[in-house]
């Protein structure tokens, strides 16, 4: 409590601002303002204790390991209607934040505290919800906007693979067979691939939904053959990609590629440029589904960009030197909320981009 300023928190205890401080790595809850505690339905007795212990339904629902990241990380975590269960009592109840973790750091880049505010949108998300139930039943713009993409720009990546390895084999007739063979395998595969994109978006337009499918894909070796997919088309990535766990998930394969192909080419394109470029992903099991992790060193994101990003077109005004639409991340953030999945981006300008990637468990499409 030493670096934080007495008479800021005297401020914040008359802010309508949910707000709450966690001063050590293990998230010591030292202040937290009349709203965040209303918000928790919590009095300050939980003052002087962990996160984790005071708040055992967070951590199985993953906020305890996006605080522990946040720590380490020094990179600020922002979320918008996020879902959360809040105990009071004996009742529990589903509500709807927007949030952010922002890290405080000292002189030498070193975490001290982590500043926790929050605004409760449950209303606001029921009312767009509802809404959204409305403009579903009138239209299908939605549906075939996303379709309209989907051709126009996923289907760009397998088919330059294919295009490139039918070059490569034009151009190396002597070629040893063997290495024939493996041009052959990829280009097969990224023709599949093609297949699926359109197969999904027939599925899309004919039944309005691909949320109905419940097929559980491994993905371990999937990720990993999206990621030499992905370096044949940026050869200038000279880096590792590194996979940890990589989970199961449900939904769509078709879908899925199109998730994960558009959120390793955005972590490749936007690392190579840096000198010794790392990529890293893996996957958590949490209370309500699988959390994928996508981080690289790359170029970043500048924080106050970063609401912009799933926008149609949104790019950060930094990678204006790099080849792109910017229809990646939107395409993405559409795809996964039709299984109820959420993505959430951390960035900082010059250090690397975290990518969040939820896909809920098979509960959440029964009860779509």
């Amino acid at each position: 409590m030493e670096k934080i300023n007495l008479n800021l928190l005297d401020v914040l205890d008359h802010c309508p601002l949910a707000t709450a401080i966690y001063d050590t790595a293990d998230l010591r809850i030292t202040y937290a303002n009349t709203a965040m505690l209303d918000m928790w339905c919590m009095s300050t007795d939980i003052l002087g204790q962990c996160f984790s212990e005071v708040f055992p339904g967070f951590t199985e629902e993953g906020f305890t390991s996006i605080l522990e990241k946040v720590w380490y990380t020094g990179i600020t975590y922002r979320a918008t209607d996020t879902p959360a269960v809040i105990v009071d009592g004996n009742s529990k109840y589903t509500r709807y934040f927007d949030f952010e973790y922002k890290a405080l750091v000292d002189s030498e880049g070193i975490t001290y505290a982590i500043l926790h505010t929050a605004t409760d949108v449950t209303k606001h998300q029921i009312a767009t919800s509802q809404l959204r139930l409305r403009e579903e039943q009138l239209s299908f713009n939605n549906d075939l906007e996303t379709l309209t993409y989907t051709l126009s720009h996923d289907l760009k990546n397998p088919l330059s693979i294919a295009k490139m390895g039918i070059g490569y084999l034009k151009s190396q007739k002597d070629v040893l067979a063997f290495h024939n063979l493996q041009w052959y395998d990829t280009i097969a595969q990224a023709l599949n691939n093609v297949e699926n994109i359109v197969n999904q978006t027939v599925q899309l337009s004919a039944a309005r939904s691909i949320a109905n499918v419940q097929e559980m894909n491994q993905l371990d070796e999937r990720i990993a053959t999206w990621c030499q997919e992905v370096k044949l088309l940026y050869p200038q990535f000279k880096g590792n990609i590194s996979l940890g766990q990589l989970l199961p998930v449900y939904g769509d394969i078709g879908a899925i590629y199109q998730i994960f192909i558009n959120t390793i080419s955005n972590a490749v394109k936007y690392s190579t440029c840096i000198q010794q470029p790392e990529i890293e992903i893996y996957s958590e099991q949490i209370d309500k589904g699988v959390v994928y992790f996508i981080r690289d060193n790359g170029i970043g994101i500048p924080e106050n960009e970063l609401d912009e990003i799933f926008c149609v077109h949104g790019r950060g005004s930094n990678a204006s030197k790099q080849q792109g639409t910017g229809i990646g991340l939107c395409l993405v953030k559409r795809l996964l909320e039709r299984y109820r999945g959420t993505i959430n981006i951390s960035s900082k300008e010059g250090k690397g981009t975290l990518v969040r990637l939820f896909f809920p468990k098979l509960s959440a499409f029964e009860n779509n």
